[in-house]
């Protein structure tokens, strides 16, 4: 189960760790790094998903962002934690971008590839700060908007594989469930109850 904090004090906790990683504090900024760690995954396994799946591992790319994010934190200005997860995926644009490039070469290399891999990650990006945050969370509990995404991510990478895939082919790619059930080779019947199941499931985790 996601451990669960007071949303304010969460907040309170994430903008205080912002401010001191800013001034240097490098404990500070390892802490911070680690309440990202999850959500970066997340981003990197939806960017995986068909450019570079198989030949890099979600784990080891957010292991590079957090490295890169930790040698150019002088460079982040922002101070807010939606902010800090914008800053953190931009990095993780530019090493996605680096490793497609590097995997497929120079006489496979396609701008279109590059902006579909960024609209891939503006997806999940966005798909963590949407309505679902609020659609799996009991009505008892009131996660601020801020550091709902971050709780949500860690969920998600929580969850079975299966399950995880259905709920991003439906909500991050948005396919519908013919689309969805062609994709995991399954009928269209079988995917609807894994949705189902998937997001029962993500409510658990996240309750």
């Amino acid at each position: 189960m996601t451990e669960q904090r007071d949303p304010d004090e969460t907040q309170t906790r994430i903008a205080k760790l912002i401010a001191d990683a800013r001034s240097g504090d490098q404990n500070a900024l390892g802490e911070l790094l680690d309440s990202y760690r999850k959500f970066v995954k997340f981003l990197a396994r939806s960017g995986l998903h068909h450019h570079l799946q198989g030949k890099a591992d979600p784990s080891d790319l957010a292991q590079e962002v957090c490295i890169a994010a930790h040698e150019n934190m002088a460079d982040f200005r922002g101070q807010t934690p939606e902010e800090f997860a914008g800053w953190l995926r931009g990095i993780l644009q530019n090493i996605l971008a680096m490793h497609l490039r590097k995997y497929l070469g120079t006489q496979k290399r396609d701008p279109r590839l590059e902006q579909n891999l960024n609209a891939s990650l503006a997806n999940a990006s966005g798909f963590l700060q949407s309505k679902i945050a609020a659609d799996v969370t009991s009505p008892s509990q009131h996660f601020a908007r801020n550091e709902a995404f971050l709780q949500l991510a860690e969920a998600l990478e929580t969850l079975p594989e299966h399950y995880r895939e259905v709920i991003v082919l439906r909500h991050v790619e948005g396919l519908s469930f013919a689309d969805v059930a062609k994709r995991m080779g399954k009928s269209v019947d079988s995917v609807e109850k894994l949705w189902v199941r998937g997001l029962a499931k993500l409510r658990t985790i996240m309750t």
